[in-house]
Formats: structure tokens, C-alpha cells, sequence
């Protein structure tokens, strides 16, 4: 997990700290002039953001992914049941090279990370849509073209409000997800994640501010989770059990199968 190490600076007092203080200066001093000075960037960096990264966000909306995980928890709820039935059980160990026990354990290990996404990214879009209402800082479109105020405190208008941004939250909890799991391309990762939340400027939805606090509130939630409440169980099958990625995907082609 040398990449999972790599995010223990999450959890740090001192780090929360500086994010705050990050992201108090870009609010007080260079939020309005980061996002006008955006708008002078050659057109050839808009269409970038718009045609390709914002496309990405779609791809990954934590709905869908909500959604997926929670499809194969329902496929894993009466797996036990199902292997008693002889013919199936057959058929999947002839079809993965497994053994009983070690299609149980990949089983449990599946479930066990769908939960994990399930909890990160319903938590922290939670989290991220309540600071949204209690702070109601105001869009650039609604201040610079409505009159709003840059901060409207329990503002109700949903759609106003700015801080955090929730793609950027979503962009990287799913990124500390799957630098979690994959334990590889942590850099590519994480520039994803910056280019699908710095889309948001580009795109007219958000100041620099949102994204310095959308992205610190969606990297630590999955970190805490995982740490928490899901690494010593994970670690343990892993550590009995030789979970390899493609030995998951035959998994659960031939669950469907059955």
C-alpha cells in the first residue's frame, strides 16, 4: 500500500490547518481575480475543459457509481447460498482456477469495497451539500452578473451557492478511492482529479477557494473510512489471499453467469 502512504498527510491537524488558512486567503484576496483573469485564457483552454474534462465528471458522477457498487452488493447478499448449489459452484470454480474459500474471500473483499465507496461518496457529497447551505457562498455567475452577495449564510437557493464545489469533492473522493485500491498511478490520479476540478472555474461554476475545499473534504473522507473501518479487514483477506484484479473481473463475469 506505498501509495495509500502517501495520503497519511490527510489525517494531519497541521495539514487541516493549512488547507484552512489556504483557503481563507484565496476567499479574502484572489478569488475574484484568479477567476477574471481565467476568462482572458485562449479559448483553445476552454474548449480543452469543456470537451474533454467535464465529459470525464459525467462519466464518473458518484451516482453512477453509487449505483454499480450497490449492484453487486445485492449480487453478493445470498452468495453462500447460491454456492451450495452444486452445479453453480462447479461452474465457477472451473471457470476461475478458485477454491471455495478463495471465491468467498473475493466475494467479501468486492463487498467490502462497494460498502467503502458506497459510505465515502454518499458521506462526503452529504457533507460537501451541507457546508454548501451553512456557508451560501455565492456562484461567480449569481455575484458577478445577479448582484448576490459573496456570502449569504443559509441560503436556500441550492443552486446558488458555490462552497465547496461538489464536483471537485466527487472528483476526489473517487480518486483516493481508486488510488486505494489500484495502489498505482497515483500522479495520473490526482492530475485527473485537479483538471476535472479546476474545469469548474473554467466552466463558470466556482471560485479557486471552492475547489481548494472541495477537493481537501473529498480526499479525506474515503481516507478516514478506509483507515477507520475498512483497512484491517481489507489487509487481512489480502494478506491470506492473493487478490489479484483479474482474478475480481472473471469473478464477477461468471457471477452474473450464474
Amino acid at each position: 500500500m506505498e501509495n495509500f502512504k502517501k495520503l497519511y498527510f490527510l489525517s494531519s491537524f497541521k495539514f487541516f490547518i493549512f488547507v484552512c488558512l489556504v483557503t481563507f486567503f484565496l476567499f479574502k484576496f484572489l478569488d475574484i481575480f484568479l477567476f477574471k483573469l481565467s476568462r482572458s485564457s485562449p479559448a483553445l483552454l476552454f474548449d480543452f475543459f469543456k470537451n474533454i474534462i467535464d465529459p470525464i465528471s459525467d462519466i464518473f458522477d458518484p451516482f453512477n457509481l453509487i449505483v454499480v457498487s450497490g449492484v453487486f452488493l445485492i449480487l453478493n447478499l445470498k452468495i453462500k447460498l447460491i454456492l451450495k448449489n452444486k452445479e453453480k459452484l462447479k461452474i465457477l470454480k472451473t471457470k476461475t482456477d478458485l477454491t471455495l474459500d478463495e471465491i468467498l474471500k473475493l466475494f467479501q473483499y468486492l463487498s467490502l469495497v462497494c460498502k467503502h465507496f458506497i459510505l465515502s461518496l454518499v458521506l462526503a457529497g452529504v457533507m460537501c451539500n451541507v457546508l454548501k447551505y451553512i456557508i451560501g457562498v455565492s456562484r461567480p455567475k449569481y455575484f458577478f452578473l445577479q448582484g448576490y452577495d459573496r456570502i449569504n449564510f443559509f441560503n436556500i437557493e441550492h443552486k446558488v451557492n458555490s462552497f465547496p464545489s461538489g464536483h471537485t469533492q466527487a472528483a476526489f473522493t473517487i480518486a483516493v478511492l481508486m488510488i486505494i485500491y489500484a495502489n498505482r498511478f497515483f500522479l495520473q490520479i490526482m492530475i485527473i482529479a485537479s483538471l476535472m476540478g479546476l474545469s469548474r472555474i473554467f466552466m463558470s461554476m466556482h471560485f479557486p477557494s471552492d475547489l481548494v475545499a472541495g477537493a481537501y473534504l473529498g480526499a479525506l473522507v474515503p481516507y478516514i473510512l478506509y483507515k477507520h473501518f475498512y483497512e484491517e479487514k481489507i489487509e487481512s483477506i489480502k494478506k491470506n489471499y492473493n487478490i489479484s484484479f483479474k482474478d475480481l473481473v472473471r469473478l464477477i463475469y461468471w457471477r452474473f453467469y450464474i
